[in-house]
């Protein structure tokens, strides 16, 4: 399920209503599985702006969070960063970040945008 090249497009203005969910979180651990099979990430949860129907507990603040990584190279996350993770659901209901998921690293400056952006509605909004 991987792509040639790990590339992401767009922005978070621009990928925050076509995710699933929307948060931002500090790597604990990455496991790479073995090839053909899913690797997983545990995030730990600084804010959630978008859950969808992510079973997350309240207050998200400190929750963990596993994803599932189908691809093995992309996103590539690094234990102990934080990021803003932009992902889907999975069938089974689990967050799943797939090889063009929206992640980029953190930076407090994001904090804000991405507070006015869960205010407003998502035009045909899921």
């Amino acid at each position: 399920p991987c792509p040639q090249r790990c590339r992401r497009a767009g922005t978070l203005q621009s990928n925050f209503c076509s995710s699933d969910f929307v948060l931002t979180g500090t790597v604990k651990s990455v496991s790479r599985g073995p090839p053909h099979e899913p690797g997983w990430a545990v995030v730990s949860v600084l804010s959630l702006y978008k859950s969808g129907a992510l079973g997350v507990p309240q207050p998200a603040k400190g929750a963990t969070l596993r994803l599932q990584l189908p691809c093995r190279l992309c996103p590539a996350l690094k234990k102990g960063s934080s990021y803003v993770l932009m992902g889907r659901l999975g069938g089974d209901g689990g967050a799943l970040l797939p090889p063009d998921a929206f992640v980029v690293p953190y930076r407090p400056q994001q904090q804000q945008v991405l507070g006015n952006l869960s205010k407003k509605p998502c035009r045909g909004s899921r």
